[in-house]
C-alpha cells in the first residue's frame, strides 16, 4: 500500500479509533479509581564516616561502599522483619512484609535507602524508620564485634578523653608561669609525658571505637509520612492507555487492511486487471421492512439521488467507450452471485431509457433470474419462450409498463441445459434480430466463476461490464473472472465498483444520498420510498407500489 491508500484507511477507520481509544481511557480511569491506595515512605542512612570524616581514609570508604550492599541484603531478611511487625503490633507475617518492604544501595556510595510501602501514610513510614532502626541495632552483629566489649572501649575512651583533658589543662597552667620551681618544672615534664602517653592510648582506643567504624550505620534522613500515593496513577493509566489503545487499534486495522484481499478503489481495479471502473455505488445500511424489489430502481424511483447520479454517471461513461465502436448490445456479468449485476443492468437500462434511447433489457440469466422480480413481471413466458419457435415474436414478449422507450424480457421458463443455450446459433440469431427493435440491448447474465453461461454470451455482445462487490469479492476472484472473459474474447469496456464504501472516490456531484442495489436485498434509499418520484413515467410507478411495500424504512 503507498502512502495515499493508508492515509485513506486511516481516514476511513478514524472514527473507529477515536471510539476505541475513548473506551480505553475510560476504562483505564474506572480501574485507576477502584485500585487501592499504596503510599511510599524512604529512610536514608549512611554506612562508615564518609560524612562526617575531615579527610576520610581511602581504605576505610572503600570498605564502607562494600558493606553497604551487605547491609541492603540484612535489611530485609525475616528476624528484622519480625522485630519491626513486633515492635509496630503489624499484622502479618515477615514475608507478607517483606513484599512491602525493599533495601537498595547505590553503585559506588555509601548511601542505603529503605523503602516501604502501605495503605496508611503514616504507617508507611513508621515501617520504613522501624526497618533502619533495626538495621542499625544488628550491625555490630555484622561487623563481628560484642556489645559489650564496643561499651567497654567507648568508656575507656571517655576516661582518656577526659584524663587528657585534665593533663592539658595542668601543663598549660605551669607553662603560662613566667618563673618556675625545680619542683613546678620536673611536674610540667611529668604532665607532658603523661599526655603523650594518654594520647597514644587513645588513638589505640579509637581504632577500636565504633566512631572510627567503617561499618557505622546512621540514619541522615528519618522517614515522613507522604501526601500523595504513588499509585494508582490515574493520570499516567489514562494517558498510557489511551497511546496503547491508539497504536493497537492501528496496527490492527492496517494489518487487516494489509490482509484484506478485496477491491475498495479505481486505482486497485487498474492496476489488478487493467480496466477502468465506468461507475461506483456506495454502500448503506439494510433494512428488513419487506420493501419491494421496485426501489431498488433508484433511477426511476428517485432519480434525484446519489444511485441515480451514479448511474447517470456510468451510463455516460459507456457512451464514451462506444465513439469508435459503437455498442448494440451490452452485457452485464459479475464474477459471483450477489453482486448486483441484475439491479445495475436494470438501473442502466433506465438510464438509457431516460435519456432518449430506445432500450431491450433481456435477463439471460437461466439459472437465476431475478428481472421479473425488480419489475413485478410474470415470468411464465420470456427469452425461453423466444427460442423456441419463430412464430413468438419479441413484441408480444417484451413488456414497456414502466416506459414507452423501455421494454424488459424476462428469461422465461428455466431450461434443463442453459449453458447449451446460451452457446446455441440460436441464441445468437435471436440476439442479432433485437439489435433492429432497439437502439441498445442490455443483458443481465449468470456469474462467471459459477458457470460458463456469462462467458459464452458475452463472445458476441459488443460490450461487457464486470460488476465488482468491493464488500466480498476477493481480488483473485475478479482475476480469474477478467481471464475467462478474455478467453471468450469478450469486449469488456470496464467495471462497476459497487457497494463501495470509500467515498473518497465518490462520482462528483452535489448529491450526498445512497441506494444499495445489491441483489442480496432489502436495501433502501435514505428516501421516503412511500412518495416515489419517477421521470417521465406518469402514474404507472405508483401502479406498481403495493400498499404493504408504502412502510418507511429503517
Amino acid at each position: 500500500m503507498d502512502f495515499r491508500s493508508q492515509l485513506a484507511i486511516f481516514r476511513a477507520r478514524l472514527p473507529l479509533m477515536l471510539v476505541i481509544v475513548i473506551l480505553a481511557g475510560a476504562a483505564a480511569f474506572g480501574y485507576s479509581n477502584v485500585q487501592p491506595k499504596v503510599y511510599e515512605a524512604d529512610s536514608t542512612l549512611v554506612v562508615g564516616q564518609s560524612l562526617s570524616a575531615v579527610s576520610p581514609d581511602y581504605t576505610t570508604l572503600l570498605a564502607s561502599q562494600s558493606l553497604t550492599t551487605t547491609y541492603a541484603t540484612v535489611a530485609t531478611t525475616r528476624p528484622l522483619l519480625q522485630n519491626v511487625i513486633t515492635s509496630l503490633g503489624l499484622a502479618g507475617t515477615p514475608d507478607d512484609l517483606s513484599k512491602r518492604v525493599s533495601a537498595s544501595a547505590a553503585l559506588g556510595s555509601t548511601i542505603l535507602t529503605i523503602t516501604a510501602q502501605d495503605a496508611d501514610p503514616a504507617r508507611a513510614a513508621a515501617i520504613a524508620n522501624a526497618l533502619a532502626n533495626q538495621l542499625i541495632a544488628a550491625s555490630p552483629a555484622v561487623r563481628g564485634q560484642q556489645t559489650d566489649v564496643q561499651k567497654f572501649v567507648d568508656a575507656d575512651l571517655k576516661t582518656t578523653q577526659a584524663q587528657i583533658q585534665a593533663a592539658q589543662a595542668a601543663a598549660d597552667a605551669l607553662s603560662a608561669l613566667t618563673s618556675r620551681t625545680a619542683t613546678q618544672d620536673a611536674t610540667l615534664a611529668t604532665l607532658q609525658a603523661e599526655l603523650t602517653s594518654l594520647q597514644a592510648t587513645y588513638a589505640t582506643l579509637l581504632g577500636f571505637s565504633s566512631a572510627g567504624s567503617a561499618n557505622l550505620l546512621s540514619i541522615i534522613q528519618p522517614a515522613v509520612a507522604p501526601d500523595a500515593p504513588i499509585s494508582p496513577r490515574p493520570l499516567l493509566n489514562v494517558l498510557l492507555a489511551i497511546v496503547l489503545a491508539f497504536l493497537l487499534s492501528a496496527g490492527v486495522i492496517f494489518l487487516l487492511a494489509y490482509l484484506d484481499d478485496t477491491i475498495h478503489s479505481p486505482e486497485q481495479v487498474e492496476e489488478l486487471i487493467g480496466l477502468p471502473t465506468l461507475g461506483t455505488v456506495f454502500k448503506m445500511g439494510r433494512d428488513d421492512s419487506g420493501q419491494s424489489e421496485l426501489y431498488r430502481l433508484a433511477t426511476l424511483v428517485y432519480p434525484r439521488s446519489a444511485a441515480a447520479e451514479a448511474y447517470r454517471t456510468l451510463r455516460t461513461n459507456v457512451e464514451f467507450t462506444a465513439i469508435d465502436e459503437p455498442i448494440r448490445t451490452l452485457l452485464i456479468t459479475s464474477a459471483i452471485p450477489g453482486e448486483g449485476k441484475t439491479v445495475t443492468a436494470a438501473n442502466l437500462a433506465i438510464a438509457f431509457a431516460l435519456s432518449g434511447r430506445r432500450v431491450l433489457l433481456v435477463d439471460a440469466d437461466l439459472r437465476r433470474p431475478g428481472l421479473h422480480r425488480i419489475f413485478d413481471l410474470p415470468n411464465t413466458r420470456g427469452l425461453t419462450t423466444l427460442l423456441q419457435s419463430d412464430a413468438v415474436t419479441l413484441e408480444s414478449l417484451a413488456s414497456n409498463n414502466l416506459h414507452e422507450r423501455l421494454r424488459v424480457l424476462t428469461s422465461g421458463p428455466l431450461p434443463p441445459n442453459p449453458a447449451e443455450i446460451a452457446g446455441s446459433d440460436r441464441m445468437r440469431r435471436v440476439f442479432e434480430k433485437m439489435q433492429a427493435t432497439a437502439d441498445l440491448v442490455i443483458v443481465d447474465s449468470p456469474p462467471l466463476q459459477a458457470v460458463t453461461d456469462a462467458a459464452v454470451l458475452s463472445s458476441f455482445m459488443d460490450g461487457t461490464i464486470l460488476v465488482v462487490d468491493t464488500s466480498k469479492t476477493h481480488r483473485s476472484t475478479v482475476v480469474q473472472a477478467r481471464e475467462a472473459l478474455v478467453k471468450a474474447n469478450a469486449r469488456v469496456i470496464g467495471v462497476v465498483l459497487n457497494r463501495l464504501a470509500n467515498r473518497r472516490y465518490a462520482n462528483d456531484h452535489p448529491y450526498s444520498g445512497y441506494y444499495d442495489e445489491g441483489m442480496a436485498g432489502g436495501e433502501v434509499p435514505t428516501e421516503d420510498p412511500a412518495k416515489p418520484r419517477a421521470a417521465g413515467l406518469g402514474g404507472t410507478v405508483s401502479r406498481l407500489v403495493r400498499p404493504a411495500d408504502t412502510k418507511r424504512p429503517r
